[in-house]
């Protein structure tokens, strides 16, 4: 059994990644990151070592695109406070299914604090391109997005899975958004629980893997 440690991001909901600690893994240290904490845990693998790293909806680089995002984020901020931020983040963080729903949107909103997003703005304002610890480990790699994250649309993702050093593998879901563990669960689950238990690279005939 390894050990699993989580890089939930600034702007997670309150639930977090908590449900990704119970399950099996091979020995060694496996990393879970959600958006921004990609960068905190690919330094980590990098000193420690890693077996494993798990992306979901990585964010390692700010380009034009993401900066004309993240003004707007600060506007709606400046303008109406976390509210403010919160109505333009439903725009770009949700997919189909979740955008729609006062649930979803009131649990996320209700975890965000003036300080937090303020925190979250100030590091991704000043993120330049951090893909080249991507370098530094030779961790196998899983990234997990939604085909419909407006904020980091899926092209994020394949910039991440090409620059990785070691093996790589990169999956979209349908009707998810940026926050894809939590809209699309169970099948985020699925996914990493194969991969941390070693079963995405079973060896094939031929010397492929899965």
């Amino acid at each position: 059994m390894g050990e699993i440690r989580l890089f939930p991001g600034l702007l997670s909901p309150p639930a977090g990644l908590e449900f990704f600690l119970d399950l099996p893994s091979e020995e060694g240290a496996h990393l879970i990151a959600f958006a921004e904490g990609a960068l905190a845990a690919l330094k980590v693998a990098f000193q420690e070592g890693a077996r494993s790293l798990v992306l979901l909806s990585p964010i390692l680089r700010r380009d034009a695109l993401l900066s004309a995002k993240l003004a707007a984020l600060r506007l709606g901020l400046e303008a109406r406070g976390t509210g403010g931020f919160a109505q333009v983040g439903r725009a770009l963080f949700f997919g189909p299914k979740a955008v729609g729903s006062e649930e979803i949107f009131a649990a996320w909103k209700e975890g965000l604090s003036e300080e937090g997003v303020r925190a979250w703005l100030a590091l991704m304002e000043g993120l330049s391109d951090e893909r080249r610890w991507l370098r530094g480990t030779e961790a196998r790699i899983l990234v997990v997005q939604g085909a419909w994250d407006a904020f980091t649309p899926p092209f994020y993702g394949k910039e991440v899975a090409d620059f990785a050093k070691g093996e790589a593998l990169r999956f979209t879901l349908e009707e998810a958004g940026h926050l894809v563990p939590w809209e699309a669960r169970e099948e985020v689950v699925d996914l990493v629980a194969d991969f941390l238990s070693g079963e995405a690279f079973r060896p094939l005939p031929g010397g492929l893997a899965l």
